[in-house]
């Protein structure tokens, strides 16, 4: 339950923050005071120094902006963290459909050539956010994703971070790629078979919160729940290149385990909504984002 969320050992301040900035914080104006976000932190047991140090070290990593007002601080993100937060926010929650995630795809792949870049850690930068958006490591150097807006996407994310070299980006269809990838081909560094067991632990986590009739945890219980569930979906959704369905091994349980993620979600919120705006002076109402529609 939410209330344990604090004693897990994979759960640390920072990545608590960044989830609850995405899912909190910008439907709701997209800034904060740092007092109210300390206080949205109590419950997952953060002190206040703790939350303090991990907003500098993300503010001096370009993910937020400070205004200082008087002796108070307001936290925003940087353009170019919005950048990053809208991609993640188009795969964390995009529900399963008619359209999900690419029932006309005609077999062409996105390949982004990143082996020309010099500099390694630029290069492996560029691969870790290509990861995020979707694409895999077809070998070392070169990343491929299934999907046609691969191209557009890679093309954002190249002229924001320049290499000082141009980074080729081609389509290509191959005979047997489909088989290797539907036979257990690494997915975002994670295989088929991991990736499932990760989707089927989401439900057996969270399944409680899509139960018939629902559960009703308090408001507080409900905004820690809601914030593990992103959390814990963001992890598994930007590991997975959401391959088309024509490459699905069989029993593929993403639609089914997000189809239920979407509902714990939906029923989650109200809760999580009141308990938000009581505890954050700053917080709006917030704003109709499209969140597994």
């Amino acid at each position: 339950m939410a209330r344990n969320f604090g004693e897990r050992p994979d759960i640390s301040a920072r990545s608590v923050l960044v989830t609850i900035f995405g899912d909190s914080v910008v439907p709701t104006g997209g800034e904060i005071w740092l007092g109210d976000l300390i206080e949205l932190c109590a419950p997952f047991g953060f002190s206040d120094r703790l939350v303090r140090t991990s907003m500098f070290r993300l503010s001096n990593e370009g993910w937020f902006e400070i205004e200082r007002v008087g002796r108070r601080s307001r936290y925003r993100l940087t353009p170019s963290a919005t950048g990053e937060f809208s991609a993640a926010d188009d795969r964390i929650y995009r529900a399963p459909g008619p359209r999900w995630p690419d029932p006309g795809w005609d077999g062409t792949w996105t390949l982004v050539i990143l082996d020309v870049l010099a500099d390694r850690a630029n290069r492996d930068r560029l691969a870790t956010t290509l990861r995020r958006r979707g694409f895999m490591e077809l070998s070392p150097g070169t990343m491929a994703t299934p999907h046609a807006e691969g191209a557009r996407s890679a093309h954002d994310l190249l002229t924001r971070h320049p290499g000082g070299v141009p980074v080729p980006v081609a389509l290509a269809r191959f005979e047997q790629l489909g088989d290797l990838v539907a036979g257990g081909w690494p997915t975002g560094g994670f295989g088929l078979e991991p990736l499932a067991a990760r989707y089927r632990a989401l439900l057996d986590r969270y399944g409680w919160a899509a139960s018939t009739p629902p559960q009703t945890p308090t408001d507080r219980d409900a905004f820690l729940a809601r914030t593990m569930l992103v959390h814990d979906l963001r992890r598994v959704r930007l590991a997975d290149a959401d391959l088309p369905s024509q490459l699905w091994p069989p029993d593929w349980p993403a639609p089914q385990v997000l189809g239920q993620i979407a509902r714990a979600y939906r029923l989650l919120s109200p809760g999580a909504w009141r308990w938000l705006q009581a505890r954050s002076g700053s917080a709006r109402a917030p704003h109709p984002l499209r969140r597994f529609s």
